[in-house]
């Protein structure tokens, strides 16, 4: 990877360098003036010879040189554990090697993320975007007090005084002292300065943002030492499976241990509202007891007259269904209804898209430690959020939240999937602890996480679009039809926020285009599953009828798909430039193979942009679509980490295509139809493209890269299909059976 040092830069990493490294940067400063506190504590410590400075809220330097900083959100892959801290350290000028990052354990606002509702809670690529203002301030305002330190003790103006890492130099006297010696011998302010940006280390002097420092979390889990939830174990602890009822909603009847209770090492069975718990001495023990054990299930659950097919038929039904109202999304604009009814040539069509799993390498785990008396508990967790699992516990618990005590631990992959308030593993091993009196360890085997899966809900999609008469695309009506999804997945966020389901819609809100008239509808559904965010939100299935979409109108006006883009974003150079950069990458403006086909798509995802290209080709006989290229672009403001940011862009490609091609979540009367990756099919390494990805710096803010990138994926392809082979496929995944189908049709 090389890169100029223009103040524009572009970065570029291939499928297999992008292995070897991998964060990015969001940094946003506020108006001029100063800028107060903003939450943070007043310092700890005024007199002289004290072994602790407390700075702010955020952050610590020991008499020993080293420096804690405080972490509000969590790491599962994005970076965000080295790169959020790392902003800080960067403005106090520390020596990043003696900085020790420590994740917050409490459920403490100050902490939180204000995207929802202050608490800590990681998702929407929103760490560094939302935490990287408070890093600058908290770096500054702690450097800003050791230098007043350094200046009233030895007796100098504070401007004639400057920094390396870790230490203050003034250079007239040549004297120097480490932060660690001005703590232990110098009297400190008694509180935290309000700092101006002018204050703000200037990005000429940065010594780590930029430089693709590497992640604190790479080494332990390259060589195998990092420790993830699923290796804990605590004085005491047994080991728990749970045998769940198979539909949602029902209850176990009757219980059979007869057979489970004679498997060596097994102790005891709690039963659970939805299942029951196998305890056990090992893993082995208490998955061996649940094959054996005998559950007789209520059977009176609405769930079991579901199935996908006929799920997906009431969605279609109902978004095509004008009669039916939405819920408006945001950004509607101008009238599409009125235009659509007037308009003589309405292009329409219908997308379709089956729930997908989010396939989190770790399989879900939890300790819990239940006091005698049921009203407190230890947890030890992998967790996107600190306070939905310390609140739900509390409200299982029936308790108050400083009952609850919090060890966050490595985990491996979250996606979604570990963000609920109400975590049921957890709350496994919460009931299971309470009922035992002791610690348990509850283990989800894949075959339990599948079967009562928190899915990204199956979708249906009808658009409607028109050009005006000089030939101008001048109305689009996007109706999606799915089921809410945070009144399942975090109530307590869905009461501030309703009637608008973010985790439902994003994705369709049209930010970037330039189309006069345009209304995104939430066309609200029965949930035909449990349902849950998912990487990209709701932007994989939003993103895929929408750009797919786009291509329709640009057949329909006989103009190219880029170009029509083009147009659209002709008010918008960061979104203009990706796609003039796309087309030079891609070569799409050259002449094609016979039966290849380039398709391209848009995807913002916030702030940030991003646009791909696909080079396929069909067999017609087997419907297998062979991706034989993927290019893409990103555009995500100011960058920490280019190798990282890269990595997180080529990461959620790869993501996009598995989903595009293979995953698929079934259900046929209320059961789940996939049990294990033999039959929930991923992406295999044999089937990855050439990937070439490259991020385009700017002078804007520092946005989200964890999820930029996955949404374009579908779509792309899909296009590249119609441009190789004349069909559309209005389905995702995009299966040989499914592409037959579209053949045929």
């Amino acid at each position: 990877m090389s890169y100029s040092d223009n103040s524009k830069q572009s970065f570029s990493i291939s499928r297999r360098a992008f292995l070897k490294n991998t964060a990015c940067f969001s940094f946003a400063i506020g108006s001029s003036g100063l800028i107060a506190s903003m939450g943070m504590a007043e310092s700890a410590h005024a007199e002289t010879g004290n072994d602790v400075l407390e700075a702010n809220i955020w952050v610590t330097i020991h008499s020993d040189n080293s420096i804690v900083v405080k972490y509000g959100a969590t790491e599962f892959g994005q970076g965000s554990m080295t790169h959020v801290p790392m902003m800080l350290a960067e403005h106090l000028d520390a020596d990043w090697d003696n900085v020790k990052v420590e994740i917050v354990k409490v459920h403490d606002t100050q902490y939180g993320n204000p995207v929802f509702q202050n608490w800590l809670y990681t998702a929407g690529s929103t760490g560094i975007a939302v935490y990287g203002n408070k890093m600058t301030i908290a770096g500054t305002q702690a450097r800003k007090m050791l230098l007043s330190a350094v200046a009233n003790s030895w007796g100098v103006a504070i401007d004639s005084l400057s920094t390396e890492p870790s230490v203050v130099v003034h250079a007239a006297s040549g004297r120097k002292i480490a932060y660690g010696d001005i703590v232990g011998t110098m009297t400190m302010p008694t509180k935290a300065p309000p700092v101006d940006k002018s204050e703000f280390k200037p990005e000429s002097d940065y010594r780590y943002i930029g430089k693709s420092v590497m992640r604190r979390d790479v080494p332990a889990k390259s060589n195998g030492s990092e420790v993830y939830a699923i290796d804990i174990e605590v004085p005491n602890m047994a080991i728990a499976a749970i045998k769940r009822s198979p539909v949602e909603g029902e209850r176990p009847l009757k219980i059979d241990t007869s057979k489970a209770s004679k498997v060596k090492g097994i102790i005891d069975f709690v039963t659970l509202p939805d299942g029951v718990a196998i305890v056990g001495e090992t893993v082995e023990a208490t998955q061996k007891a649940k094959s054996v054990l005998q559950v007789v299930w209520t059977e009176e659950s609405a769930f079991r007259q579901v199935s996908s097919n006929t799920t997906l038929d009431t969605f279609s039904k109902n978004a095509k269904d004008l009669s039916i109202s939405g819920t408006p999304w945001i950004m509607g604009k101008g009238d599409p209804k009125q235009i659509l009814a007037e308009a003589h040539n309405v292009v329409h069509a219908l997308y379709t898209t089956d729930a997908a799993y989010h396939g989190q390498i770790e399989p879900l785990n939890a300790i819990a430690s239940v006091s005698d008396d049921g009203k407190s508990a230890e947890l030890w967790v992998g967790t996107q959020s600190q306070s939905t699992t310390i609140v739900g516990t509390a409200e299982l618990l029936q308790t108050t939240q400083d009952k609850i005590t919090l060890h966050p631990i490595t985990m491996g992959g979250g996606f979604g999937r570990r963000a609920q308030v109400r975590q049921q593993y957890v709350d496994d091993a919460v009931l299971t602890s309470k009922a035992m009196k002791r610690p348990i360890k509850v283990i989800w085997s894949r075959e339990d996480d599948i079967e009562v899966g928190t899915f990204r809900t199956a979708s249906a999609q009808y658009l409607r679009g028109s050009f005006d008469q000089s030939g101008k695309l001048e109305a689009v009506h996007h109706r999606v039809a799915v089921p809410e999804v945070l009144p399942s997945m975090n109530l307590h966020r869905w009461e501030a926020v309703k009637p608008k389901d973010v985790i439902a819609m994003m994705g369709s809100e049209n930010s970037t285009y330039d189309i006069p008239n345009h209304l995104p509808e939430h066309i609200k559904q029965q949930r035909g599953s449990r349902v849950n965010a998912w990487r990209g939100i709701a932007t994989p299935y939003t993103k895929f009828g929408i750009e797919s979409f786009l291509d329709e109108l640009a057949y329909a006006a006989d103009i190219d798909p880029l170009q029509l883009r083009l147009q659209l974003v002709h008010k918008n150079p960061r979104a203009k430039l990706l796609f003039e950069t796309i087309a030079e990458m891609s070569k799409w403006n050259e002449p094609r193979e016979k039966g290849i086909g380039l398709g391209v798509a848009y995807s913002g995802y916030h702030k940030s942009l991003s646009v791909g290209v696909a080079k396929v080709s069909v067999d017609k006989a087997s419907g297998h679509i062979n991706v034989h290229n993927y290019w893409g672009l990103g555009d995500a403001g100011r960058i920490v980490s280019p190798r990282n940011s890269q990595a997180q862009l080529v990461g959620n490609i790869l993501w996009g295509l598995s989903s595009a091609l293979k995953e698929r979540i079934t259900i046929e009367n209320g059961l789940v139809q996939q049990t294990n990756f033999h039959n929930y099919n991923i992406l295999r390494i044999n089937e990855m493209p050439d990937i070439e990805c490259r991020m385009i710096e700017t002078d804007n803010p520092s946005t989200g890269v964890g999820e930029l990138g996955l949404a374009m994926v579908a779509p792309s392809i899909a296009n590249a299909v119609f441009d190789a082979i004349g069909t559309r496929v209005r389905h995702m995944p995009l299966t040989p059976s499914v592409v037959l189908e579209a053949i045929k049709s």
